[in-house]
């Protein structure tokens, strides 16, 4: 699914450039499950804003499906994000006055999908999820855990290839971590679906097909774990 190759991004601060990816070439397969690793200030979140097309590198190459992508114009970039692709940060950014429903299906409801279509997709996600219970409960009636999980919901509501995580257990408990991550197992042996996420905790690793491990913005080692 995606080839990268040679992947430099250098950040200006005024005189001085900072090399954040130095060369960086790997490749994901479809339907894997890629943990990437390394020390704070490594490259991770970087490397992931490349592969979501949220950042353009300074050199190199990313081919998804067999698609060179890096210097696709903006507009296209946008569409290609929002056919294909899902993202979860660490921040769950749910709207306070919207039920986790109304959180879900909103992105559905932007896209000018159906209304029928985006509600039942989106109350289908959240049985998913594991929060069908909760689905008229609103983001303070929601522990941060089920919050992250009902951001995962609606990151899926376009139904995407591709599901980018960054840090998302940052803020949480052990136990609400445990259950992030087993829902994000779920979704990629069940559904089949492509995931690739960044975890600051080596213990993460478990739960990966794949890890790429960064030192320095380069890539100290690609392992397969399956």
């Amino acid at each position: 699914m995606y080839d990268i190759q040679d992947l430099t991004r250098v950040y200006h601060m005024g005189r001085v450039g900072v090399r954040a990816l130095d060369g960086v070439s790997f490749t994901v397969g479809d339907g894997d499950m890629v943990a990437i690793m390394g020390r704070s200030g490594s490259g991770k979140s970087t490397l992931l804003r490349q592969l979501g097309l949220l950042d353009k590198p300074t050199s190199g190459k990313i081919i998804f499906d067999g698609r060179e992508v890096t210097r696709l114009s903006e507009r296209e970039r946008a569409r290609l994000r929002l056919k294909y692709l899902g993202y979860v940060f660490q921040e769950y950014a749910l709207l306070g006055e919207l039920t986790a429903h109304q959180n879900v299906y909103l992105p559905g409801m932007m896209l000018g999908q159906k209304k029928v279509d985006y509600r039942a997709r989106a109350k289908e996600l959240l049985e998913v999820v594991g929060l069908g219970a909760r689905t008229r409960h609103y983001p303070r009636e929601l522990s941060g855990g089920e919050q992250q999980r009902v951001a995962i919901a609606r990151a899926l509501i376009n139904n995407p290839r591709v599901l980018f995580a960054d840090e998302p257990c940052a803020n949480l408990d052990t136990i609400s971590s445990r259950m992030v991550m087993e829902t994000l197992v779920k979704l990629n042996h069940e559904m089949g679906l492509t995931i690739v996420f960044v975890s600051h905790d080596p213990e993460d690793k478990r739960y990966a097909r794949s890890l790429v491990l960064l030192s320095d913005g380069t890539i100290e080692k690609v392992v397969m774990l399956v």
